[in-house]
């Protein structure tokens, strides 16, 4: 049965109807679950993010990751799951990982189509995809195909692939930029903490206010060290938006998480990241896993 997605509103085929629900399959958003009642929802309809949205359930059903939209919590759960491009560079380098040869074959060109791919990068629209595509073009990072909807890897991309994997950090410490007041201790105890020990990561935190020593370079130390840093601005202290410059300069993952109260505080230099807004230790814990589990290289959950 043919219907317009509710997600990217061109055609779509429902797989599967039962109830108040129904598995949608769109040429251009992947594979979802979605409930009819959301669906036909003027929230999901005037959604700021769908573009985004899109992009990730496009991107998570490509994994098998089975995306399912029961409510309007689960709309946020999914666009926490990723971390969209913030500017034309990053839409570039996540189209160069896209264009990694699927057989091995360094010569092997990859086929898209802007009218159905372009949500792979997080684009609003074809137009956006084929601007990304011109930019890579010019850049010399991408080679077409004489057809001209084939595309592979220059020796330049390959090298810009080779300086981002550099950064890549193996170490699986995860250090958490949060304030230290005393309110958040059970935060750090039921939120973050569970939620790192659960994804293979050793959590650590360093009060600044509990050392006398030159606290800077202990930080330093210890960030460099690290494979993930957890920068919660709740607060928006000064400390965590120095530990936040410093990984970000060392190429090492940031996860941005803040308290829905706050939210509407962040500064706009900090603003077009993507946030964890959450509202309780709980909430955290289940929006930094999957945030975790989408995002960055999978680790042996605790105790396996």
């Amino acid at each position: 049965m043919e219907v317009e997605c509710p997600i990217c509103s061109e055609s779509a085929h429902i797989v599967y109807l039962q109830g108040a629900r129904m598995d949608v399959s769109c040429e251009r958003c992947g594979k979802y679950c979605i409930g009819i009642p959301i669906a036909s929802s003027r929230e999901l309809a005037e959604h700021e993010k769908r573009h985004i949205l899109a992009g990730a359930i496009r991107n998570l059903s490509g994994q098998g990751v089975k995306v399912e939209i029961l409510n309007l919590e689960d709309i946020e759960l999914v666009l926490d799951s990723v971390i969209a491009p913030s500017d034309p560079l990053e839409a570039i380098d996540l189209l160069l990982n896209h264009l990694l040869p699927k057989t091995g074959k360094a010569s092997e060109y990859v086929e898209w189509s802007a009218p159905t791919d372009y949500p792979i990068l997080y684009a609003r629209d074809s137009e956006e995809f084929k601007y990304y595509i011109e930019k890579a073009r010019e850049l010399k990072l991408i080679e077409p195909h004489p057809n001209g909807i084939k595309y592979r890897l220059s020796l330049k991309g390959w090298r810009r692939l080779a300086e981002l994997r550099k950064y890549e950090r193996k170490s699986d410490q995860a250090f958490v930029a949060m304030w230290f007041d005393s309110s958040f201790d059970e935060v750090w105890e039921n939120g973050f903490k569970p939620a790192l020990d659960e994804t293979g990561y050793k959590p650590i935190k360093i009060n600044w206010e509990e050392h006398n020593e030159k606290i800077c370079d202990r930080i330093i130390a210890t960030i460099r060290k690290s494979g993930l840093l957890v920068a919660d601005v709740t607060g928006q202290r000064h400390n965590v938006y120095f530990e936040v410059g410093f990984a970000m300069g060392l190429g090492i993952p940031v996860i941005w998480t803040c308290h829905e109260t706050d939210i509407k505080n962040l500064p706009f230099d900090t603003r077009q990241y993507n946030h964890i807004v959450w509202s309780g230790s709980e909430d955290l814990k289940e929006r930094l896993i999957k945030r975790i589990e989408a995002t960055l290289p999978i680790r042996p959950r605790k105790g396996q």
